[in-house]
């Protein structure tokens, strides 16, 4: 049943939906293979899904082959669960396999998201420990400039007096609309600016657009790591290692919280999303990144698989 956020509907508004509760099982696997053995391995993940109001973790491990020498989890100072791990001995292959079950169950839009988004900007927060909270997500960071073109092409959508929701999916509907998705167009180090020259890339790439654009006109805005359910083409079963590590941009609304929206798909992200950790950008929140010694350098293989379950399909089903 969809929810209205403002006295009077509007049509473009595609609100968050109440639904029930989804179970989700994710497998993420990533594996080096080097051409001669390496002698140490030190490395980083993000991989452990996020507690959440809207997201339950029931279950995660993180397994690491070779079994590393060191390990530890801590919390990083965006609040994400953060795993480091060093191998010590010689390995011609790491392999990283993250397993996660989640609920979902999306928190519905309320009337703070209808509010005039001026409102919502970094210089309205009133609380000084707020403001040294959000501060990271309402400035340039790594990979995330000030960009005249882009804070234009935003003000298309963030005019004057607008409610929150609705310009913001407008706005991600605009960067689907407007640029093309086209993997392999751009790797992880193609900088914002190329991306809006080029007008092609991937889901990093329109995240880090709409993060730009957003902070370019005063919001706060985080980048979003996790995954998002595919499906197959119909008559066709969904193949193992077919889905993906994906990315989208949350907004922090006051009275609300972070609003997510996907503008690679031009969706609220709801009940087939699984956030695993949010950041300035993509460098504060890669899955894995790390260093090798002794062996060339090598492109990892990739899959994750998405499952929905029934709840007692789960240890804590009931």
């Amino acid at each position: 049943m969809s929810t209205d956020i403002s006295n009077t509907p509007n049509p473009l508004l595609t609100t968050c939906t109440e639904e029930s509760a989804s179970y989700l099982r994710v497998i993420h696997e990533t594996l080096y293979q080097y051409p001669g053995p390496a002698s140490l391995a030190y490395n980083t993940a993000w991989m452990a899904p996020l507690a959440r109001i809207e997201q339950q973790v029931l279950e995660h491990h993180l397994l690491i082959t070779p079994h590393p020498q060191f390990q530890h989890t801590q919390t990083d100072s965006f609040g994400n669960r953060m795993h480091y791990f060093e191998v010590h001995s010689p390995h011609s292959e790491l392999k990283v396999v993250s397993k996660s079950v989640i609920v979902r169950q999306p928190k519905p839009l309320n009337k703070a998201c209808s509010l005039p988004w001026e409102q919502m900007r970094f210089t309205a927060l009133r609380d000084h420990a707020q403001k040294a909270e959000f501060c990271p997500f309402a400035y340039p960071s790594p990979m995330i400039s000030v960009h005249p073109e882009i804070r234009a092409y935003t003000e298309i959508s963030f005019t004057p007096g607008r409610p929150l929701a609705e310009a913001l999916l407008e706005f991600a509907t605009r960067i689907h609309d407007d640029f093309e998705y086209k993997s392999g167009a751009t790797q992880i180090e193609t900088t914002l600016e190329e991306f809006w020259e080029m007008r092609k890339g991937v889901c990093q790439d329109f995240s880090h657009l709409a993060v730009a654009g957003l902070r370019n006109v005063g919001l706060i805005a985080a980048y979003v790591s996790g995954y998002v359910m595919t499906y197959p083409p119909e008559g066709e079963e969904k193949r193992l290692g077919a889905d993906a590590s994906h990315a989208w941009v949350a907004v922090f609304v006051t009275g609300y919280g972070w609003v997510h929206v996907d503008p690679t798909n031009k969706i609220w992200v709801e009940n087939d999303h699984v956030i695993v950790a949010m950041g300035r950008d993509y460098s504060d929140v890669p899955p894995l990144k790390g260093v090798c010694y002794g062996a060339a350098q090598q492109q990892p293989e990739v899959a994750v698989t998405m499952q929905r379950i029934n709840p007692e399909e789960t240890s804590y089903g009931h």
